[in-house]
């Protein structure tokens, strides 16, 4: 395809198509009313009528709306459209029907359709299907021209904007600014113009001002209603992300790429990011998180929900669920658990007949096709599990390796929890009950050696939880913590890392080679840099010095 194609518009290759007399356009979209009034700017340049039918209004006039025939026969429709002339004379007439697409099991109509496509006649006189389902039979698939009508563009969605903003100021009403008003253009973006109208107005109404949650809440039952994937508004912040020094900078970078403005100067967005890794190490906060940073949408793909037991429905599932991160964008697009959802594929031929595996291809051949700035993150506890293909590049921009917490990042970890619980940090001689001093923090991580950033909050939780029961029952005089409750918490828990040390093993074997790890302290140690703060890995000294270089370095790590 080439560039002059991609940046053509649905309605610009509608007028493409009629210049070149194409009999049946099929337009798919929602948006029956949007379509019509452009279809009227084409209609009046070209000199053209125009005509809609629909099954229970009949044959109306575009331009005037008044009735022109009581034909509800989709057969009988046909037949006049052949017919079709006025004064004894043919006329140029666009013929628009809706929802034509239910009729394609009224084996009359759909034979008169293909008897009129491609009977030759000297007037021209298009059919235009507008539908928001692509089902055109085989027997028609070679006369009927697909052309997607997009949703409301970025600059059409802040036309709206600008309407409600204009109405707020003349009323001395306050309107959105900076951060905000992005959000908000992000957040409407992927809504139809009926949808994009009526959140505003009915914030506008209801708060005297553009309220971004009011939209959000909007734009999550759009996006719920497909069943399909998930808005996720619950999301996470960098600053509660312990350690990951390496990855927080990688992000830092690749959000300007994901700005408006980059398009001017012909940057091409960030395509994604594979964050993989042990089991509790904070992927799924850095996927909430990321989505925070960058002031967009995040939506979140379950596996499960596209897969079906209908044939053919998982792979529609899955094209409409892309379709769906497109129309949205620019936006952030998480799949959890990738290498859960797409471990059949090897076994799919024998097991579903294939689906998992077309499944597969379909998003496979996304990854490296899309244009459109849809940012996928995808986490995973075992990413060895997935096929290699999956992760080459031109899919995802970086896969990064997300390990056991440091010493220094697991003190990082312990604060963000003590002071998200209302907790100060000091080193005050005399400090309060709610104090803890960088001293005891420093213990606090060091005897929590091993321990993942979930199992540090599990601790931190139940130390609060055991503490305010004891102030309840009269024990203690606060409900606040100390360090004798987290240690003993501590002493509770075996970490999954003493558990299952195989499986960190073979994650770092792993990350070696194919990964760039998501800390620096990480990169040190399973690059051949002793760390004496893991018991749980060590290196042996080569005995050549070249064997110390990282050749990673090179890659910025």
């Amino acid at each position: 395809m080439s560039t002059l194609e991609k940046n053509m518009t649905g309605m610009d290759e509608v007028l493409t198509l009629m210049n070149s007399r194409r009999k049946s356009i099929l337009i798919n979209t929602y948006e029956e009313e949007r379509f019509q009034e452009d279809l009227r700017n084409i209609l009046d340049e070209k000199s053209m009528e125009g005509f809609v039918w629909s099954i229970t209004d009949g044959l109306t006039d575009m331009k005037t709306g008044e009735k022109v025939q009581n034909i509800y026969d989709p057969v009988k429709l046909l037949d006049f459209i052949e017919k079709y002339r006025k004064d004894e004379e043919y006329v140029k007439a666009v013929f628009v029907l809706k929802d034509f697409h239910d009729m394609w099991n009224q084996f009359q109509a759909k034979r008169r359709l293909r008897d009129l496509l491609e009977k030759k006649t000297n007037s021209y006189k298009p059919i235009i299907l507008v539908t928001p389902q692509l089902n055109i039979p085989m027997e028609l698939e070679k006369l009927i021209t697909v052309v997607t009508y997009e949703l409301p563009s970025r600059d059409q969605v802040e036309e709206n904007l600008k309407a409600i903003e204009n109405t707020l100021k003349n009323k001395g009403l306050e309107v959105p600014d900076g951060r905000e008003r992005v959000a908000i253009i992000n957040a409407l973006i992927g809504m139809t113009s009926n949808e994009i109208q009526n959140v505003l107005k009915k914030s506008a109404t209801k708060h005297r001002k553009i309220v971004l949650e009011e939209i959000i809440a909007e734009k999550e039952q759009v996006i719920k209603k497909t069943g399909l994937l998930e808005y996720v508004t619950k999301l996470g912040n960098m600053d509660h992300v312990g350690g990951m020094d390496i990855l927080k900078d990688w992000f830092n970078d690749a959000r300007y790429a994901f700005d408006h403005e980059a398009k001017t100067y012909g940057v091409d967005p960030v395509r994604g990011c594979v964050a993989a890794g042990f089991p509790g190490t904070g992927k799924s906060l850095v996927a909430k998180s990321v989505a925070h940073m960058w002031n967009l949408p995040l939506l979140k793909m379950n596996m499960s929900d596209i897969m079906d037991s209908k044939v053919g429905q998982s792979e529609k599932n899955i094209d409409r669920a892309l379709k769906l991160a497109e129309d949205v964008s620019p936006c952030v697009l998480w799949i959890d658990e990738f290498e859960k959802a797409l471990s059949g594929m090897s076994s799919s031929d024998r097991s579903d007949g294939g689906t998992t595996s077309r499944v597969i291809q379909s998003l496979l051949t996304w990854l490296s096709d899309k244009d459109a700035p849809v940012f996928v993150i995808a986490t995973a506890n075992d990413i060895t599990k997935l096929p290699a293909e999956l992760t080459r590049a031109g899919r995802f921009d970086e896969i990064f390796f997300v390990s056991l917490p440091a010493q220094s990042e697991r003190e990082d970890i312990f604060k963000i929890h003590l002071l998200k619980r209302g907790y100060n940090i000091s080193d005050d001689m005399d400090r309060k009950s709610n104090e803890f001093t960088e001293e005891q923090i420093s213990r606090l991580a060091s005897k929590s050696k091993d321990f993942t950033g979930a199992e540090i909050e599990q601790v931190i939780a139940e130390a609060g939880r055991r503490a305010y029961a004891d102030f309840r029952k009269g024990n203690r005089e606060t409900h606040y913590m100390t360090e004798e409750h987290i240690l003993e918490q501590i002493e509770r828990i075996v970490p999954l890392s003493k558990r299952n040390p195989a499986l960190l093993q073979e994650l770092r074997d792993w990350a070696k080679h194919s990964a760039k790890c998501a800390s620096n302290e990480e990169h040190q140690l399973i690059h051949g840099k002793q760390d004496t703060d893991s018991s749980l890995f060590t290196i042996d000294t080569p005995s050549n010095p070249f064997d110390q270089l990282d050749f990673n370095e090179t890659r910025g790590e």
